[in-house]
């Protein structure tokens, strides 16, 4: 017969678990979550944002954030809607360009453990809602990394 109580004996068997991967969690630091972040290749051109996220509901995520071009040196914004019915995202460049998806391609938006991405996106700029006329920027991804959610709404 064993000297333990059975709270005891039970503890000691569910105590033990796998450890679990480091990947799949948001480094955080003593005064909370990291700032939410995220990157946008377009072509040789990698931005980098810092962005705020707000969860509008079923599903739909805001992401608006700004970030350094590395060829200006200019400030650049960065506008996504991760909604499951026309999605879009934007980069405007601080000389005013608009860098956005092509109407003839498709976007899709992958959204799982707060974190968004989305690959082969025809980028293109002066598009012309009408008649769907674009000049070609490049194919590009993003992924974005919301670690916190805003309740209000952006500026």
């Amino acid at each position: 017969m064993s000297d333990e109580t059975p709270d005891e004996a039970t503890a000691a068997t569910t105590s033990s678990s796998a450890p679990e991967d480091p990947a799949s969690q948001a480094p955080t630091t003593s005064e909370g979550p990291p700032p939410s972040e995220g990157t946008v290749e377009i072509g040789d051109t990698r931005y980098q944002f810092t962005v705020t996220c707000q969860e509008l509901g079923a599903g739909d995520v805001r992401v608006e954030g700004t970030g350094e071009d590395p060829d200006s040196d200019g400030t650049v914004e960065l506008y996504l809607l991760a909604f499951l019915v026309d999605p879009y995202v934007g980069l405007r460049l601080a000389d005013g360009t608009l860098f956005e998806p092509s109407l003839e391609s498709p976007l899709d938006l992958y959204v799982q453990d707060d974190v968004i991405r989305a690959s082969a996106i025809r980028f293109v700029r002066d598009l012309d809602l009408e008649t769907g006329t674009a000049t070609d920027v490049g194919f590009g991804e993003l992924e974005i990394h919301c670690y916190e959610y805003s309740r209000e709404a952006p500026e």
